[in-house]
């Protein structure tokens, strides 16, 4: 045992001793002046910028990293302090911390601070590595019976982590067995209490193996283990330890599927359903340890995760109610993770209630205030999450208020605190945030029936009523504030409300009517009475009349909606109704007499002389596919005497002139008007006439006005297939500009055939159009005005793509040598200043000036020269130069280097001699990620794997273990 504190302590002073020493024989840690300068310069930028916002995650691991490399431990220490404030550190950041640390400690207190953070770092996050390091750092302290704490501890929090638990049941029974080798002494003669600790330590490590046995883990070989605890067993394993660990096998089988289906998921989403399945078995069929170590591994796979800490919070509650030890932390470590969910704020103010007992109210009162201002304090985006925050405070100030005692300052307090709530939600949120005004409620209900202060919830309520939300319209409002003053007010004042609400609300009126009546019927007089139904009734007059009012407009509106949908719907029959009309002659002809035959099932048969010009009438289909009733003849012969055509009477003429005085043509009276008004009750043609009207509405009508509306929303018509290569993709143009601003630039291309500007429902512009060129090689010269300025934003130009518009980078991505990129340039600088900057060390083919969409300057160029030698004379003569204060940064343009920093020469090429890291844990510009944070770890701390077939890791044995901590 003292062999393994005298290396530890030996690694650690060289440790020391390389951390203190003159690092000029190792270049690769040296850092040069001008790397130094940079960082410094970015150490401050970021201090500024968390100056401002301490919720800026980046900003503390972009901070904590720049002042690692300057070797600024004291300031790192401070920073990680501060970031420790606002969030929970990932096990990557303690144990970088940690190691820090250790390379300085010299003294039992840098120990004891180190020992600290270990516990700090385990009540973060549940971390297998951060346990085994806690352990073997307590062992190489020399305190056996810490140690042994420790390692309790561990094996409670991991110990039955399915995957990863076997690492620590190892490490510590390799603690153990080293203790029970230093009380061994060959050799010598042992005391009886040299046997006794034996003995005991004997016993320990034999309960340490039947506790293993018990417990499912991956990757362990339980034969290799009954093998090795049978060293410290006397005899042969009892009956007991052999049907446990066929118990344990059982278990593991069943909890195999879960682990597989853990390590194939694909995405985030499909992980978390399978945490959710395996927890739910494991809350049905194995013990509460087992489930809250998964909910430990969940939580640390998805930290973000709200609902999943939510359904957390709410097991170890219903699970360990008695155990605030393990609730209270749990719910501080969940508001941490999620300080934006009011329902975690919720739970964590409720659990602090449930473990209050015998507590100082003033700390207790501390500690529900500062879970609240957690919650509010992390940039809330709804007023619905603030209000169930404050909700829950005030609820729990109300409990702690004694209403049989003197309570004056806590009913005080709880005033000053909901007027606090009301304010901070209306100056922030508007009306929008307490929608239900559950606050004033809330407060309204507590002076009305605690504090007996009626007047003081009248005036909360009529606030509530008349300039919250348009609330006087709210019958389920006006009737709870009716409520409350029939029950704790008098009958005036509710009589009054009555009134009030009767005037006011439109929707629902008779609910207010009949309360009305019972109040009238169980506290009024005959004269009340007759005032409420000559109110009602009057109200009711007016409230209907709008109603069938309303319901005109809606039934307006329908019929407007169903006439437009069937004038659009489809397309409509070529065949036109055709008219039958008789021309007009000078003579009358009277009619031939004609028989008609009637059908003997009394149809209408069609003959050929029915219809215009002998065509046969159309028949419905109906008529067509319908089968002749039973006894129908085809052909009925006629009875006898029947005569097909009637002679004419004798005198019948066929031609009879007209009356005397017949005008053919009537001259109209003096003042008569061809087009008149109809007369009153008139209300239009007839149904015919307008089903007639809307079948007028042709094809071609109806086609026309689809091209007048593409042609006014910009939405491109294809004329031809081969029109797509003469058409250009125009985005990033600002709303403003036109056909007008537009055109002319391609005016020297060739000519334009159309301009399509796309725009919304409204007629705006959406920044984007289709510029149709008549030939193909004019659409090609167009791509050269590509990112050309219009109204000092440039404007993108490519080539159509009917598919989605899904374009390649133009430019090269490889190492060009006659080109050089510049960076850090100040962002006032425009082109023209850059050239005359650059034109001195000789010509200039191009010069690109990479802008953001709204043409701002990014502090990047791209300079073409003539030839590669040029190119490298300005890298000599510009890098590093000093521009309005700034220094910039000049290289030969590669950016395959930048995408692949390992090949390649770094020292030769700026460009990776300047590249910064990829911090590990960055989440981005934004404030929240929703990516776990483990999950970025492992994927910026992953290693390139290697194209031969990696071989299985074997099991490590105890004698692997040793060789491992006597290295």
């Amino acid at each position: 045992m003292s062999q393994i504190a005298d290396e530890m302590a030996d690694e650690q002073e060289e440790m020391l001793q390389d951390s203190s020493g003159d690092g000029s024989s190792d270049e690769d840690d040296d850092i040069n002046e001008q790397r130094e300068g940079e960082l410094r310069t970015k150490v401050e930028e970021i201090r500024k910028q968390l100056d401002g916002n301490e919720l800026y995650y980046d900003g503390h691991v972009n901070l904590i990293t720049a002042l690692r490399e300057l070797m600024e431990l004291e300031e790192a220490r401070k920073a990680r302090e501060k970031m420790s404030e606002v969030y929970p550190l990932t096990p990557e950041l303690w144990l970088d911390w940690i190691r820090d640390e250790q390379k300085i400690c010299s003294t039992p207190k840098e120990r004891e601070y180190i020992v600290n953070l270990f516990e700090r770092a385990v009540k973060d996050y549940t971390s297998v590595q951060v346990w085994m390091e806690y352990v073997m750092f307590m062992l190489g302290g020399g305190d056996n019976t810490v140690t042994r704490t420790v390692g309790e501890k561990a094996l409670t929090a991991v110990g039955t982590h399915v995957a990863e638990g076997l690492l620590v049941w190892q490490v510590v029974l390799l603690v153990e067995k080293q203790i029970y080798s230093g009380l061994q002494r060959p050799g010598t003669v042992q005391s009886e209490e040299d046997m006794k600790a034996q003995e005991k330590q004997q016993k320990r490590i034999q309960s340490l193996y039947r506790r293993l046995i018990r417990v499912p883990l991956l990757n362990a070989d339980y034969q290799h283990l009954m093998e090795e605890a049978a060293e410290f067993f006397e005899a042969d394993f009892d009956v007991h330890m052999k049907a446990d660990l066929e118990k344990t096998k059982q278990k593991l089988n069943e909890k195999i599927p879960f682990e597989e289906k853990l390590l194939q998921a694909g995405n985030d989403t499909s992980k978390l359903a399978t945490y959710r399945l395996y927890i739910q078995y494991l809350q049905e069929n194995d013990n509460p340890a087992a489930t809250q170590s998964l909910y430990e591994r969940a939580v640390s796979d998805h930290c973000l995760d709200a609902s999943l800490w939510e359904e957390y919070v709410k097991f170890v509650i219903r699970q360990f109610p008695d155990l605030d030890y393990v609730v209270l932390p749990i719910c501080e470590r969940s508001q941490r993770n999620c300080p934006w969910s009011a329902a975690l704020c919720e739970l964590h103010i409720s659990a602090l209630q449930l473990f209050s007992v015998g507590e100082e109210t003033k700390t207790f009162m501390k500690k529900v205030k500062g879970a609240l201002e957690k919650g509010l304090g992390s940039g809330l985006q709804s007023g619905s999450e603030a209000t169930r925050m404050w909700m829950s405070y005030l609820v729990c100030q109300r409990r702690l208020i004694k209403w049989d005692q003197e309570h004056a300052g806590e009913l005080d307090a709880l005033r000053e605190s909901g007027q606090q709530a009301i304010t901070m939600i209306d100056s922030y949120f508007g009306e929008s945030g307490d929608i239900e005004s559950e606050i004033p409620r809330f407060l309204a209900r507590i002076e009305a029936e605690f504090a007996k202060n009626m007047e003081r919830a009248r005036e909360i309520w009529n606030d509530i009523i008349m300039k919250r939300n348009n609330n006087f319209k709210n019958v389920s409002l006006w009737l709870e504030f009716i409520n409350l003053e029939r029950s704790y007010g008098t009958e005036k004042h509710c009589r009054k409300l009555f009134r009030r609400s009767l005037e006011r609300v439109w929707d629902w009126v008779e609910s207010i009517g009949s309360a009305y009546l019972h109040f009238e019927q169980e506290t009024g007089t005959i004269e009340s009475m007759e005032d409420f139904q000559k109110r009602y009734e009057d109200r009711m007059v007016i409230v209907n009349k709008k109603r069938a009012e309303d319901a005109a407009k809606f039934g307006e509106t329908n019929e407007n909606q169903e006439r437009r949908h069937q004038r659009d719907k489809g397309k409509r029959q070529d065949k036109k109704r055709q008219a039958f009309v008789q021309p007009e002659t000078a003579t009358f002809k009277a009619p031939h007499p004609v028989s008609k035959r009637k059908d003997t099932q009394n149809r209408k048969v069609s003959t050929p002389h029915e219809g215009s010009n002998g065509n046969d009438a159309p028949q419905s289909a109906e008529s067509a596919v319908m089968p002749p009733p039973p006894g129908h003849k085809e052909d009925v012969t006629p009875p006898p005497g029947f005569k097909d055509v009637v002679t004419p009477p004798p005198g019948f003429k066929s031609d009879v002139p007209p009356p005397p005085g017949f005008k053919d043509t009537i001259t109209p009276p003096p003042g008569f008007k061809d087009s008149s008004s109809p007369p009153p009750g008139y209300t239009g043609s007839s149904s015919k006439a307008k089903k007639r009207e809307r079948e007028d509405y042709t094809d071609t009508e109806h086609e026309v006005k689809k091209l007048k509306v593409a042609e006014l929303h910009g939405v491109r018509i294809k004329e031809d297939d081969c029109e797509d290569l003469c058409t250009v993709f125009l985005s990033n143009l600002e709303f403003s500009v036109g056909k007008e601003e537009v055109v002319p630039i391609f005016a020297s291309c060739g000519e334009v055939k159309d301009f399509r500007l796309v725009k919304d429902y409204k007629c705006r512009s959406k920044g984007f159009g289709y510029l149709v060129f008549k030939t193909q090689s004019a659409a090609a010269n167009a791509l050269k005005y590509d990112r050309t300025a219009i109204k000092g934003r440039p404007m993108y130009v490519s080539a159509y793509d009917p598919d989605g518009h899904t374009h390649q980078f133009q430019y090269s991505t490889g190492l060009e040598r006659e080109k050089v990129f510049i960076r850090g340039l100040p962002f006032s600088l425009t082109e023209e200043k850059i050239k005359e900057l650059f034109i001195s060390h000789g010509e200039i083919k191009e010069i690109r000036l990479v802008t953001y969409r709204n043409g701002h300057s990014k502090g990047l160029c791209y300079l073409t020269y003539p030839n590669a030698e040029t190119a490298e004379k300005v890298v000599k003569a510009m890098d590093g130069t000093e521009i309005e204060g700034k220094i910039i940064s000049v290289m030969i343009s590669d950016p395959s280097n930048k995408m692949k920093p390992n090949e390649g020469n770094a020292s030769t090429n700026p460009a990776v001699k300047n590249s910064e890291k990829k911090v590990p844990g960055s989440r981005g510009k934004g404030m929240f990620n929703l990516m776990p944070r483990s999950l970025m770890r492992a994927t910026s701390t992953a290693e390139p794997t290697s194209s031969e077939p990696e071989t299985p890791i074997k099991p490590k044995s105890n004698e692997d273990f040793r060789k491992m901590f006597l290295k």
